[in-house]
């Protein structure tokens, strides 16, 4: 049984007449009746019966056309989406992402994607620096949103899309508010929280190397592998946090951020992914992404 003959079918089995059925599908009548001679005879049922010069569908042919018509519209179902699809209009997009970028670029990115591509599925899942390299080799993920600075292995592409400062995390009251921007000095005898090293090993270096460039061991009381944990002992007067720029604007209570003076672009947000990859569906977010930085 073929495609063609469920088409046939359904012509006739609407028109109620293989003259016009014939018309409509624009072939000779004794094709389109042999056809439905053999239909029969392949499914062992009566699907029409002649009354005078016209015909009737019968009860088995009732049921058929129900059924023919679902196939008919799922296979143009699946022939829509597979050229969706290609075109990037449709399928599934994982994405991994650290906590930071949540307020940032990954918040306004996939706002943007699925508003422009409402009929791809975008599947998110929080992750580190330093897991998300390996995940998307293993395929769990299709690309990863990191934070930079990362040292990226030879089968991975990395585009970087923004740069940002490196502030500090304040609690309400705290006396250096009263600074525009803080020192490396202004915070050398205060107690700091930073994420642990084995989140992002190169970017958790490249800030201690910040300190040690201004010759200061920095006292850090608490680690926390999520921004948000960072700026909840903050504001519980646990310490002062060494915070990415983006999260200065999410609005926190009894938390306050200043600029740290000297960090300018020292840090920022990276997407990366298979370098064997050419999706058509990581193309449109990493444009996207760049359009928006």
């Amino acid at each position: 049984m073929e495609l063609r003959h469920l088409r046939y079918f359904v012509a006739v089995a609407e028109e109620m007449n293989f003259h016009r059925a014939a018309g409509r599908l624009n072939i000779s009548q004794p094709p389109l009746s042999l056809t439905i001679h053999q239909l029969e005879e392949e499914i062992g049922a009566k699907l029409f019966t002649r009354e005078g010069r016209g015909i009737k569908i019968t009860k088995a042919g009732e049921e058929f056309l129900n059924h023919a018509r679902e196939i008919l519209r799922k296979t143009k179902e699946a022939g829509d989406r597979a050229r969706y699809t290609q075109a990037g209009l449709a399928g599934v997009l994982k994405i991994g992402f650290v906590s930071s970028s949540i307020s940032g670029i990954l918040q306004n990115t996939a706002a943007a994607f699925k508003k422009k591509y409402p009929d791809v599925d975008l599947i998110l899942e929080q992750s580190t620096n330093a897991k998300m390299q390996k995940l998307i080799m293993d395929r769990h993920f299709d690309l990863g949103i990191i934070r930079m600075p990362e040292d990226i292995q030879k089968d991975i592409t990395l585009e970087n899309i923004t740069h940002e400062s490196w502030f500090v995390a304040l609690p309400v009251g705290h006396r250096l508010l009263k600074k525009s921007e803080i020192s490396f000095k202004d915070i050398k005898e205060e107690p700091l929280i930073f994420y642990p090293r084995h989140n992002s090993p190169a970017g958790y270096d490249d800030v201690m190397n910040l300190f040690k460039a201004h010759k200061i061991i920095p006292s850090i009381v608490q680690e926390a592998t999520e921004q948000m944990t960072i700026a909840g002992l903050v504001g519980s007067g646990m310490g002062l946090g060494i915070v990415p720029e983006c999260m200065s604007k999410i609005r926190i209570p009894n938390v306050l951020h200043r600029p740290l003076k000297g960090t300018k672009d020292a840090t920022g947000f990276s997407i990366i992914h298979r370098k064997k990859d050419d999706d058509v569906l990581i193309r449109n977010f990493l444009k996207m992404a760049k359009a928006l930085r």
